[in-house]
């Protein structure tokens, strides 16, 4: 029973580690939903599949029956990435189950398939009609737990199974699949966050420009290098008197509007920023340097 709990919390920890790394690596393009670019789901399906290799690895000795958390990255893809994550974590889930098993146990992997593409219309359904994602995980999780104990009373399994695998099974199946919900919902807040204070101490609010603070570590980081450089300011001439005659709200509509022409004309690596006020700094990198060209005079 010790050793049991032992490699559950290790299966925890892993599914700690790995989903840590990867809401990190995409804390850019967080939150991950169904409707997210692409590549972001295809990634997170990958995520979610290499997690379910070491589970697999790491699987559960119950009774002499092995058995894994697999079902816990599938219902995860399903839950952020949709369809396009489960196909990609169950695809990797079925090539290492075909790398590992031999020739004898093709009919544990055609299995394996048909529960893929049980969970896979599982998932389809429960997302037509749940709209909470707290409901849709557990329901997703319960009945795909209930479809892998379908496969396990279908096998030849003991007498005593009920009491030694199959009820411990779900036990630890629904167990950490409330562990993972709620790491895998702080983990994402947890980057949200981070991402949004990043953003407010790196941006001008009114304009949305960088702000003065970037700028002087752009400045700072071009000073220590040996490229060339430049840097362009702007003023707005008679600033004052609009805010004066017109208000400040029509003041900051200006700003607003010279920043999107600034951004429009500026493109990339050009840093734009607002320096204070009415003074807006561009800081051009990779400038090639020209003697100056003297005009005589006629």
């Amino acid at each position: 029973m010790l050793a049991t709990v032992n490699i559950f919390f290790i299966n925890i920890c892993i599914i700690f580690l790995v989903s840590t790394f990867t809401f990190y690596l995409l804390r850019d393009r967080l939150p991950i939903q169904p409707d997210s670019k692409m590549s972001t789901r295809l990634y997170f399906g990958l995520s979610n599949g290499m997690t379910g290799i070491l589970l697999m690895h790491n699987a559960i000795d119950l009774n002499g029956a092995l058995i894994d958390l697999r079902l816990l990255p599938l219902a995860l893809s399903a839950l952020f990435g949709g369809n396009i994550s489960i196909a990609v974590t169950g695809l990797m889930l079925l090539i290492y189950r075909f790398v590992i098993d031999s020739g004898d146990s093709l009919n544990a992997l055609f299995s394996s398939v048909i529960t893929l593409l049980g969970f896979l219309v599982l998932s389809f359904i429960c997302r037509r009609f749940i709209k909470r994602q707290g409901y849709f995980f557990s329901a997703i999780v319960t009945v795909g737990s209930l479809l892998v104990l379908s496969r396990l009373i279908m096998s030849n399994s003991p007498a005593d199974a009920w009491g030694t695998i199959y009820i411990p099974y779900f036990i630890l199946t629904i167990g950490g699949a409330f562990l993972f919900y709620r790491l895998s919902s702080l983990l994402q807040q947890h980057f949200v966050l981070y991402s949004y204070q990043s953003y407010l101490a790196s941006t001008d609010q009114l304009t949305r420009l960088a702000n003065r603070h970037v700028i002087l570590e752009k400045v700072t980081t071009l000073e220590k290098s040996k490229d060339s450089w430049g840097v362009i300011l702007f003023d707005l001439d008679h600033f004052k008197n609009v805010n004066d005659t017109h208000g400040h709200a029509i003041g900051d509509a200006v700003l607003r509007h010279f920043s999107i022409l600034l951004n429009e004309h500026c493109p990339a690596p050009v840093t734009v920023g607002r320096y204070g006020g009415e003074e807006f700094i561009v800081i051009v990198p990779d400038i090639e340097l020209h003697p100056p060209v003297v005009l005589e005079q006629s």
